[in-house]
């Protein structure tokens, strides 16, 4: 067996599956490694907003080419036509919204800048996290050590790396002006994902199915109604980084009252 066959179309392999020790193995020192490069940097370029930049545009430039990747090899290896491939595999996941945003973030200036930092920074480690570890579209049906297996892992840790890039080099301002947009970005990508999804027959976003993620246990909650789980979806997704917000500034509120009551006392 040669190697694009053993490693690309996996043939004569058997996953390891969700939760087994090589899949566990393999995000954990994936992401320690990703995280740890960021806080390395972040720390190197704390002074140097030029750099800083330079550094999400390095990621932004390699989670871009991670996709186009993936899109070649599933055109490639596919019998449909290159159209439907594209379409059938657009970046419309909410762990994809990485591929626009951190390019994105860094070509942009000003008030859209923060707005991205923020959305980056409230999304992007919990896609790392829950992007690896409960990936069961992933880890059921391929290997550990397999192309899109990796694709996948990549994706996830380059967006917890953003993620955490950015909140050790202290970019984000989270402002409370900017949550109606932060939010909005969420809310557009959700509903251009859903309208695909009615239109072309997929399952971006989950929309229509938990597809072995997390989701499920909503889609089972409301035991299979898909208006209702489409609200579930919107409700979950938005309440999040509403909840992210909210938990920040009262952890702020108390980091910075503690030196002035100190400050008093003395």
């Amino acid at each position: 067996m040669n190697f694009y066959d053993w490693f690309f179309l996996e043939k004569d392999r058997v996953p390891e599956g969700l939760f087994s020790f090589w899949h566990i193995f393999s995000v954990t020192i994936s992401l320690a490694l990703f995280g740890f490069l960021a806080v390395l940097l972040a720390k190197k370029t704390r002074k140097s907003p030029r750099k800083q930049n330079l550094i999400l545009l390095i990621a932004g430039i390699t989670i871009l080419l991670v996709q186009v990747a993936k899109i070649t090899f599933l055109a490639y290896d596919s019998s449909d036509s290159v159209w439907n491939v594209i379409i059938g595999n657009a970046p419309l996941y909410l762990c994809d919204m990485m591929i626009f945003l951190i390019p994105i973030c860094a070509l942009l200036r000003g008030r859209p800048k923060d707005v991205c930092y923020d959305f980056i920074a409230i999304w992007g480690l919990l896609m790392g996290v829950l992007g690896t570890y409960t990936a069961g579209n992933i880890y059921i049906s391929h290997c550990v050590i397999s192309f899109l297996a990796i694709v996948s892992l990549l994706n996830h840790c380059i967006s917890a790396f953003a993620s955490l890039f950015i909140w050790c080099a202290r970019l984000n301002k989270m402002e409370k002006r900017n949550i109606p947009f932060a939010i909005g970005v969420l809310v557009l990508y959700m509903t251009i994902a859903l309208i695909i999804d009615y239109v072309d027959d997929h399952n971006f976003m989950f929309f229509f199915s938990g597809d072995g993620t997390p989701f499920t246990l909503f889609y089972d909650l409301v035991q299979g109604n898909k208006v209702l789980y489409q609200i579930e979806i919107y409700i979950l997704q938005c309440g999040y980084m509403g909840l992210f917000y909210l938990i920040y500034y009262l952890i702020m509120k108390k980091v910075t009252k503690k030196p002035i009551e100190k400050s008093q006392s003395i």
